[in-house]
């Protein structure tokens, strides 16, 4: 008998019995009935193996994780220069999901040994020979670079190649991390090759779990349909945002919105998408006059639109006025753009929106100059220290109290967690040079991250690099304050995922959003709360 048809008999007599209990020295925890279509009841173990189908979204949060059990709870205190604590495992039709808890927080793309070791065709005399299993697939977290082994024969492998997606990108003692499992790394087939696998990780003086063998899984039948995203406003009168690094050419010095190869593409996603508000990054070398032509002539965006550009790389665009406009300091020139529009047809007033790309990456600094992250805290400080002031009446606009405020960007937050923690609840960590922390929007309280996922996937990612050691990432944002503003729909287009039908009926090809840009559309439609 199979270990899918033995997790079958077990799941029908738990359905029965109405139970649910951990055994063989697994760790239950959060054993409550999960809502219908969320999670799965979690099966008895069968031969050490569970199965805990889910609908996990992989957003960098755990509310989804709340109805599992814990997979595995190490030791504590064991040692080891990450030090692992516990790991859920869970699976969708599409998805093979981990949420790892560590001992601290660390970067997960960065400066750590943490290792992840699948043995997926739970066979322990083949692949490579750790922690008691033979894992076909060794994964290095900190290192972007995973080992496939087949036949004795060891292969380096990419996330691409094996769908692989891990979120936050900020630092974090929590990640999730998805495999696709359909994927197919190399000419030997699959990388999953059978209904079960065993699971293990380990670091520096620290292993999970401490017994050789790893930790049993079976990918049972999944039946976890999502909530079904559409890239159609479901309020008409709503106004629909969309934020967009366009990414520059730096070889042909100019962002890709001008080259005549990628603007079909850009202006497909526009047709479907159908925004009201387009806030660009990446814009360098062309003035708002520049980009207004080349939107009418080629993006298709006629018919009343204003643009208007601050710093080296901000603009935006509407179909409403745009009033005027302030450059926010930040970090030596890379600032944030604030734009004033009278959105009064749409919410019933003016609409402030704060344009941000604050310093990518973590390398350098050069010579003298702060750290990657110390400049983007000061990029976040300075947005924060604005909206204070808007909040007190000292903003350069004069704006009355409650107007609507949107924030959003390529904010390339891969460095402290710190980050979004500022911008969305005003935590000012320079305030010596920005002032007192203040709560940015209206009511005293943090801003909403609106959090958009991809349609057609469960994942929040918005950056995709094939090419890249950088796995996807979630860099691109929009925040608002929702005290006055009600975000009725928001999703991120990532046209591969898109169902053909999906495609076909919004004038989209497969290849649209890989061709014109490494981010992906950021879409909220916002209404009057």
């Amino acid at each position: 008998m199979s270990r899918c048809l033995l997790l079958s008999v077990a799941l029908s007599f738990l359905f029965v019995a109405g139970g649910c209990g951990g055994a063989n020295g697994l760790t239950d925890e959060g054993d409550t009935e999960p809502p219908l279509g969320e999670a799965s009841p979690t099966a008895p173990p069968v031969d050490g193996y569970v199965a805990h189908p889910a609908r996990i979204s992989v957003d960098g949060e755990t509310d989804d994780w709340a109805a599992l059990s814990v997979r595995h709870t190490d030791v504590p205190d064991d040692g080891g220069t990450v030090g692992l604590e516990r790991v859920w495992v869970a699976h969708d039709e599409e998805y093979l999901f981990l949420r790892i808890e560590l001992g601290r927080a660390v970067n997960l793309q960065e400066d750590n040994d943490l290792t992840l070791y699948l043995d997926t065709d739970d066979d322990p005399d083949t692949g490579q020979q750790a922690l008691g299993l033979g894992a076909e697939l060794a994964w290095t977290f900190g290192e972007r670079s995973g080992q496939l082994v087949r036949d004795g024969e060891a292969r380096e492998v990419t996330h691409a190649a094996l769908g692989f997606t891990s979120l936050p990108t900020v630092t974090s003692e929590t990640f999730e991390v998805a495999f696709d499992r359909s994927a197919v790394p190399t000419d030997d087939g699959s990388l999953f090759q059978g209904d079960s696998l065993r699971v293990g990780l380990s670091t520096a003086g620290d292993r999970l779990p401490d017994a050789d063998g790893g930790l049993g899984y079976v990918l049972s039948a999944a039946d976890t349909p999502r909530d079904a995203l559409s890239i159609d406003t479901p309020n008409a009168s709503a106004l629909r945002m969309l934020s967009y690094n366009s990414v520059n050419d730096f070889d042909r010095g100019r962002s890709a919105i001008f080259l005549e190869d990628r603007q079909p593409s850009f202006r497909r996603i526009f047709d479907a998408t159908d925004p009201g508000v387009i806030a660009f990054q990446e814009v360098y070398d062309q003035t708002a006059d520049q980009v207004a032509r080349v939107a009418d002539e080629a993006l298709g965006r006629t018919g009343g639109w204003t643009w208007a550009k601050t710093g080296q790389d901000l603009v935006l665009g509407s179909r409403y006025p745009i009033l005027d406009t302030h450059t926010i300091p930040g970090y030596e020139n890379n600032v944030s753009g604030a734009f004033l529009l009278d959105a009064d047809d749409a919410l019933g007033t003016d609409l402030l929106v704060v344009n941000m790309h604050p310093p990518c990456c973590n390398y350098g600094p050069d010579d003298d100059a702060p750290s990657r992250n110390a400049q983007r805290q000061r990029v976040v400080d300075g947005v924060v220290a604005f909206l204070r002031n808007v909040k007190q009446g000292e903003g350069p606009f004069g704006v009355p109290a409650e107007t609507p405020i949107v924030v959003l960007g390529d904010m390339n937050f891969v460095g402290e967690a710190q980050h979004p923690r500022t911008l969305r609840t005003g935590e000012i960590v320079n305030t010596d040079r920005y002032g007192p922390p203040a709560a940015p929007d209206w009511d005293g309280s943090a801003l909403l991250d609106t959090r958009p996922r991809q349609v057609g996937t469960p994942l929040h990612t918005t950056w995709i690099a094939p090419g890249s050691s950088f796995p996807p990432g979630r860099l691109d944002y929009a925040f608002v304050t929702d005290s006055v503003l009600e975000v009725v729909h928001e999703f991120v287009l990532h046209t591969p995922a898109l169902p053909t039908d999906v495609r076909t009926s919004h004038g989209l090809r497969a290849d649209d959003t890989p061709t014109a840009s490494d981010h992906l559309p950021v879409v909220i439609d916002v209404a009057p709360r």
